[in-house]
């Protein structure tokens, strides 16, 4: 395979193991249209290492007419329990969600694994829904369309799954510790095979590459029959097209364009 797709967080191993090779000077079009953290998050050594395509983070995803949770700054805000479905129980997430506090408490975007993962989201479990605590993303989606909870920690584009509550649900970052917010995000990137020399082989990778990072395909990309996907996006120039579509992606353009987020690593 030439040309890849990644996530961020593997950026380093695909480094050391020398599996991607670096973007030359000039490589990207229209480099101006794209985040500059995100460029930034797949740099290290002052080398690019690939251009940038999809984003996604754990946002709150709220019902509107609950003002206690459209005001909340922090998880610990809301008030109550049984409040948001939460898959805290899944290993993954368990260890995803005691990042996010650390990074928040720490103000420290990379934070470093801990083992007291139970003693880090003790406001996670106090909120969650314990009947969905061990659900997969998609049954999260379903149980809040559904009418339990207020809302659900969730990646943008679960809003596509939405219906019953899609007309009064919003969207944003919110900090999983008692301090501010650390908006950390996951960077999707396309890159090209480090096994492709120079030549004509490797003009042909760079041409498809900025085709699959085009703003013209992920706007295309962002609605399917006729239906938002709420992808979040690393360009800037969809969102204006995206916005006539569905006011909502106005709230996604907001949360991209964020100056202090992070790419995870």
């Amino acid at each position: 395979m030439d040309v890849l797709m990644y996530d961020a967080v593997m950026l380093d191993t695909l480094i050391e193991k020398g599996a991607v090779r670096l973007i030359e000077p000039g490589g990207i079009a229209d480099k101006d249209d794209i985040y500059t953290f995100a460029l930034d998050g797949l740099t290290v050594d002052g080398k690019l290492y690939g251009i940038p395509v999809f984003m996604c983070g754990n946002f709150l995803i709220y019902d509107t007419d609950c003002t206690g949770i459209a005001q909340a700054g922090h998880l610990a805000d809301i008030e109550g329990s049984d409040v948001l479905v939460i898959n805290s129980d899944v290993p993954h997430n368990r260890t995803q969600y005691a990042l996010e506090v650390l990074a928040d408490d720490l103000g420290d975007p990379y934070p470093k694994s801990e083992a007291y993962e139970d003693e880090l989201i003790t406001t996670i479990d106090r909120v969650a829904v314990d009947a969905h605590k061990g659900d997969e993303d998609a049954q999260v989606t379903a149980a809040y369309d559904s009418g339990e909870g207020m809302g659900y920690i969730g990646f943008s584009e679960s809003i596509r799954l939405l219906d019953e509550r899609s007309a009064h649900t919003d969207i944003k970052s919110v900090s999983f510790g008692d301090r501010d917010d650390i908006p950390r995000l996951y960077v999707d990137a396309v890159a090209i095979n480090s096994s492709v020399k120079d030549g004509e082989r490797y003009e042909k990778c760079v041409e498809l590459m900025n085709i699959i990072a085009d703003a013209d395909v992920l706007t295309e990309l962002s609605v399917q029959n006729s239906k938002p996907q709420y992808l979040l996006l690393a360009r800037k120039s969809p969102y204006t097209v995206l916005a006539d579509i569905s006011p909502l992606y106005s709230r996604l353009e907001e949360l991209a364009s964020n100056e202090n987020n992070k790419v995870i690593r």
